[in-house]
């Protein structure tokens, strides 16, 4: 039987020396989720790569990055290809050290001649007549609406629209910690002032049939005193803890969708020191980190996400619901 030359070359360089040839980050996906696994490269692969790709079409924002061994022939470079109906954007970016190549990494899109509509209030307030223009900067490249319904017996919304990144785009972040629940809906599109419509979010309450532990931590020792056990609802399918570091506190846990799982929370306001875990099965967030990890258990996206430094501050809304 022959044997594929390219796994019998990479025994070849298991077995050399360490320090000898390259290990990187390897995926295919998207910017925001791209799962990673360890690639070794060939002695003539001397960077580990990322690669980013924005195609805009018809104001519809599509992007794809590919992480991986390179030999360094297309390293920190920028691409742009304009076809009218469609725009595409590719950047490269490169690093010479093992597993460097780990960091989350977009294609850089000029802006400069960007404007979006802007309002902070609700979707009375944010009516078209009441938008004002604004020029986006840096890597701000597309419109972004963001509308959030807030549940606690009574249900209100509030809507904020400006320029914003990729990586919060389509998300449906939804959350309940048990006296709350929040519907976080993000919309981007491309071109000049396109973000003007709004449409309220309804949230599915219809039981899934998964409980999760909630609490609402706000400085008084809730997260220890005051766990409730809640019932989850339409997409919400998967638990979470959000846990405070050094400490490890807990700070919020409930029932949550699957975009919040991918640390893209603008609804919650994580801070970059705070960590958000998730994982599947009733009751299963326990407020242990280690607890997510048990020999054979299933775990939501299959790891820890570290939260992002959140864009936009909905927190001071939630205070008021609390």
């Amino acid at each position: 039987m022959k044997m594929s030359k390219l796994p019998i070359l990479h025994l070849l360089f298991a077995l050399l020396p360490a320090g000898l040839s390259l290990s990187c980050t390897q995926c295919t996906g998207l910017p925001y989720y791209c799962p990673e696994s360890t690639q070794l490269c060939f002695l003539n692969q001397t960077s580990c790569m990322s690669q980013s790709f924005t195609v805009v079409e018809d104001g519809i924002i599509t992007e794809k990055t590919y992480k991986g061994c390179s030999q360094g022939l297309r390293c920190n470079q920028s691409v742009y290809m304009d076809m009218g109906f469609k725009k595409t954007y590719i950047s490269s970016y490169c690093c010479e050290t093992n597993m460097c190549n780990n960091a989350t990494v977009y294609a850089r899109v000029p802006v400069a001649a960007l404007f979006c509509q802007r309002c902070q209030g609700n979707s009375s307030t944010c009516a078209t007549s009441n938008l004002t223009s604004v020029q986006c900067a840096g890597v701000q490249d597309r419109c972004m609406t963001v509308t959030t319904t807030y549940v606690n017996g009574s249900s209100s919304d509030v809507v904020i629209k400006g320029c914003g990144t990729g990586n919060l785009c389509g998300r449906k972040l939804y959350y309940n910690s048990g006296g709350v629940k929040v519907y976080s809906e993000i919309s981007c599109c491309g071109y000049n002032n396109c973000n003007q419509a709004v449409s309220k979010v309804k949230g599915n309450e219809t039981l899934n049939g998964l409980q999760c532990y909630g609490c609402n931590e706000t400085g008084k020792g809730e997260c220890n005193t005051s766990i409730v056990i809640t019932p989850c609802t339409g997409s919400m399918t998967s638990c979470m803890d959000a846990i405070g570091f050094p400490r490890g506190n807990a700070l919020l846990r409930g029932c949550c969708s699957a975009d919040v799982c991918y640390g893209l929370s603008a609804s919650m306001s994580l801070q970059a020191s705070q960590k958000l875990y998730c994982c599947t099965g009733n009751l299963c967030n326990t407020g242990i980190a280690a607890s997510y990890f048990p020999s054979g258990s299933t775990m939501a996206r299959g790891s820890v996400y570290n939260v992002l430094v959140t864009m936009l501050v909905l927190l001071e809304f939630l205070w008021t619901f609390l």
